[in-house]
């Protein structure tokens, strides 16, 4: 007898925390949600499109930096703590390095530091600012860096 029923292929991560990053239109959001955002900081606080561009890389490294890189852990009590001693981008598609949702949110920082530097005209304060927050981002984001903690900062104890 044939079998009736359809294989369904179980999800590629099944951790709560980081599952809904896989999902389609997550990146177009993510992107969209930045334009709006400079759109609503250059509207509110009438700056330039330079100063604009720099306070949204700005924001963008403070919140992805705690959220991806620092903060640990799931919200979900039914991952039974597995996940305790591990940063958002550490559980991302698993631990598996260089996928294609790493490249992209690796990706994003560096543009947004090119759009921010060139909008700005490479000028000094703006620009060591849009430096320093790409290359903190971008650094934290190595294979290398997998599960490592410098100088045992944010470590386990």
């Amino acid at each position: 007898m044939p079998n009736l029923y359809v294989q369904a292929v179980p999800p590629v991560d099944l951790n709560r925390n980081t599952e809904w990053f896989t999902y389609p239109g997550v990146w177009i959001s993510y992107i969209l949600i930045l334009f709006f955002s400079w759109l609503i900081v250059i509207s509110f606080l009438r700056c330039s499109s330079g100063a604009a561009w720099t306070i949204i890389h700005l924001s963008h490294f403070l919140v992805t930096y705690h959220w991806f890189h620092w903060k640990k852990g799931t919200p979900f009590a039914d991952d039974q703590g597995i996940y305790n001693g591990l940063t958002w981008w550490e559980q991302i598609d698993s631990g598996k390095q260089l996928t294609r949702n790493r490249k992209f949110l690796t990706v994003v920082p560096v543009v947004l530091y090119l759009v921010a530097s060139h909008t700005t005209d490479y000028q000094h304060p703006m620009l060591f600012f849009n430096t320093l927050a790409v290359f903190v981002l971008v650094v934290a984001k190595f294979p290398n860096m997998h599960k490592v903690r410098i100088f045992g900062i944010n470590g386990d104890h």
